[in-house]
């Protein structure tokens, strides 16, 4: 079992050329081991300082073919100078650059578009201008602009059918399931009633043929005591065997 002293890389220091070499060898790859841990957690510790304090996103917009459109997305954090309690916003690129390199100086906005967001319009003169989106419905009034909604209901719907029908795609059971299980249920139901009809044409055919042979039966009796009966009763001779009282 290795002893504490065999794990000492210090150890063998005095043992000549060949161990002094090994061991400082050993010493300098531990150094080197140590600092690289040391210096990646101190960037992981600078990095999320410096990401907390560039909480502000300013969102740059211009105009591109004569159309407003967002240029960029930067992040900013507020620094102080002066004794007076003023401030600025140091715009720098989203990212790790954010670390070294300042895009712009800014006054502190003052129109706040979303939480911890900030839109700026880059005019013709270069200056960056804090700016909201406008009410819409509001200015078209003032504009004088009517409203159709039936065509933008008609549109919505139009849109939504071709968003289920390219987009939505469904599963076979999903689009075809309420018809399948229809067709099932009348076939079932077809099936049932030629069953019904089947059977009820046998049993009409039994009871016939059950009928049949009690007349056949009926007329055999009639034409064997029948005959006698009425006989009888014509001569008199039909009352012989009662017992007088």
């Amino acid at each position: 079992m290795a002893s504490p002293s065999d794990l000492n890389p210090f150890a063998n220091m005095g043992g000549g050329l060949g161990g002094s070499i090994g061991t400082y060898g050993s010493i300098a790859l531990i150094i080197t081991l140590a600092v690289v841990i040391l210096g990646g957690i101190a960037f992981l510790i600078y990095w999320r300082s410096t990401s907390k304090q560039y909480w502000i996103k300013i969102h740059v917009f211009r105009l591109i073919g004569n159309i407003p459109t967002r240029v960029a997305i930067y992040s900013a954090r507020e620094v102080a100078f002066g004794m007076a309690g003023d401030k600025l916003w140091k715009v720098a690129p989203s990212g790790m650059m954010k670390m070294f390199k300042a895009i712009k100086w800014l006054p502190v906005g003052k129109i706040q578009t979303a939480p911890k967001e900030f839109w700026y319009y880059i005019r013709e003169d270069g200056e960056w201008i804090n700016f909201s989106m406008e009410d819409l419905n509001e200015i078209q009034k003032k504009a004088g602009v009517r409203f159709v909604q039936e065509d933008m209901r008609l549109q919505r719907l139009a849109t939504e059918r071709l968003l289920e029908q390219r987009l939505m795609k469904k599963s076979f059971w999903e689009q075809w399931g309420s018809t399948v299980m229809l067709i099932t249920l009348f076939l079932v139901m077809a099936i049932c009633m030629v069953i019904m009809f089947y059977q009820f044409g046998k049993l009409l055919d039994e009871f016939t043929s059950v009928s049949g042979v009690q007349l056949e039966t009926s007329k055999i009796l009639y034409k064997t005591f029948g005959d006698n009966y009425i006989n009888s009763a014509i001569n008199g001779t039909g009352g012989s065997g009662l017992i007088p009282a």
